[in-house]
């Protein structure tokens, strides 16, 4: 006699490394796709700081966006803010996510990245905090110098 197929233990057992697998798997997949949405806030700040830098060295006085050039990015996933901040010690970028698209898990409140800036001559200093630091670790490193 021979036998076939599989017995109701191995088929459990298969199930259950299945849904092991799958906890595992989701949390770290929506994570992932979270990061790539915030992946646009790092360039979009750095090329706010860069347009800002050569304002305030032309200028000696801050800048809104208008002045510096600066267009606000389109997004699905995140709104940005700051257009008419001219004073110095001021938040004049921030960004936060469109909370009826995307609602990321570890970020706190609607303006989630802010650089203030301060001028000082023409010279420019940029504080950058952030809520969403799982997201963009590197973000408060914008504006720092080298």
């Amino acid at each position: 006699m021979k036998k076939q197929g599989f017995t109701l233990i191995e088929l459990m057992v298969v199930i259950v490394i299945m849904g092991i697998l799958a906890a595992v798997a989701v949390p770290k997949l929506f994570a992932q796709i979270d990061k790539s949405k915030a992946s646009e806030v790092g360039p979009a700040a750095g090329s706010y700081v860069h347009m800002q830098d050569a304002w305030v060295v032309d200028q000696g006085a801050m800048g809104n966006w208008s002045d510096i050039g600066y267009t606000e990015p389109t997004s699905k996933n995140i709104t940005y803010g700051g257009k008419s901040v001219k004073t110095s010690g001021q938040v004049g970028w921030q960004a936060g996510p469109k909370t009826a698209n995307w609602n990321p898990s570890g970020c706190s409140g609607t303006d989630a990245w802010k650089i203030t800036v301060t001028v000082s001559g023409t010279a420019a200093t940029y504080n950058s905090e952030t809520s969403c630091a799982t997201l963009t670790p590197n973000f408060t490193n914008i504006g720092a110098s080298n």
